[in-house]
């Protein structure tokens, strides 16, 4: 009994990481991270929306060129220092290329969104 005990723990602790979604806790508002996650599905050469809820802030897309098409899914969620962004891609293996593109991209969109942003005016203390 204590045998498959102790072998049901660690298959179960090999296998608990690989069930787990991907979740990022991004320092900037949901609204700029969701502008972020739109401007990198907008590219029709990279992605295919199936559907995208601005409410929601969710969306439902798959990756253009792949050998099998499944449907990968993002969804926003705010938190207290914070947006929260729980992916769902299907693609399995040591290979997680499909995330990786995304996420890389994602980045480069919220780069951009933030250096589009105006810097607040410091003014010098005793100046108004």
């Amino acid at each position: 009994m204590l045998k498959f005990f102790i072998t049901s723990l660690c298959f179960l602790s090999i296998a608990a990481p690989a069930l787990a979604k991907p979740v990022n806790v991004y320092p900037v508002s949901c609204a700029d991270l969701w502008a972020a996650v739109k401007d990198s599905l907008d590219n029709p050469r990279d992605y295919g929306i199936l559907s995208m809820n601005d409410d929601e802030q969710k969306a439902s897309f798959f990756v253009i060129g792949g050998m099998t098409r499944y449907t990968d899914r993002i969804k926003l969620t705010a938190r207290e220092r914070g947006c929260a962004m729980t992916a769902s891609f299907l693609q399995q293996g040591s290979d997680d290329s499909d995330w990786r593109q995304f996420h890389h991209r994602l980045e480069r969109s919220l780069a951009k969104i933030q250096a589009a942003k105006p810097k607040p005016v410091v003014t010098p203390a005793g100046q108004l």
